[in-house]
């Protein structure tokens, strides 16, 4: 049954009919064409944009560690600074700014570890590894604490 003003798609392609849909896989793969990651405008349609791609990828998921690593710095800066002996609670030992401020950076990682769960989830397996590779190579780079791996990965 065809929706008043939709009409037919042609097979799948765009609604301008020049570039087709994204692939959308629900099973590993390791497919080098139309695949959309994140952005219909990131979209992955030869080895070359495959491997620029992956480089992205694994960049991001880097920065990520390098992110948690930092904030992680200046929480515990902010501690440091501000530490008192009566409060056991973390959260009233912290002025309301470094607070807010605390709650912001925390949002923005939370945004940043969705959107790497996304590239994730695109289920091609070079992305896959890009992702893994690149939260290797971070924690091994920025995680020098002694709990570094038991943080784990904070796709809520």
């Amino acid at each position: 049954m065809d929706m008043p003003g939709h009409g037919d798609h042609g097979g799948h392609g765009g609604h301008d009919g020049t570039r087709p849909m994204c692939a959308m896989n629900m099973a590993l793969n390791w497919s080098t064409e139309n695949v959309c990651v994140l952005f219909d405008f990131w979209r992955i349609t030869s080895g070359m944009s495959l491997v620029f791609s992956c480089a992205a990828v694994f960049a991001l998921g880097y920065l990520y560690e390098l992110s948690r690593t930092r904030v992680r710095s200046w929480e515990l800066a902010q501690l440091a600074g501000r530490a008192r002996l009566e409060t056991p609670l973390v959260a009233d030992s912290l002025g309301r700014s470094a607070r807010w401020m605390r709650a912001v950076m925390y949002g923005l990682l939370v945004a940043y570890s969705y959107s790497l769960m996304l590239i994730f989830m695109t289920y091609n397996g070079f992305l896959i590894l890009a992702v893994i590779g690149g939260a290797i190579a971070g924690h091994y780079a920025y995680a020098t604490d002694a709990l570094g791996a038991v943080r784990g990965a904070n796709c809520h």
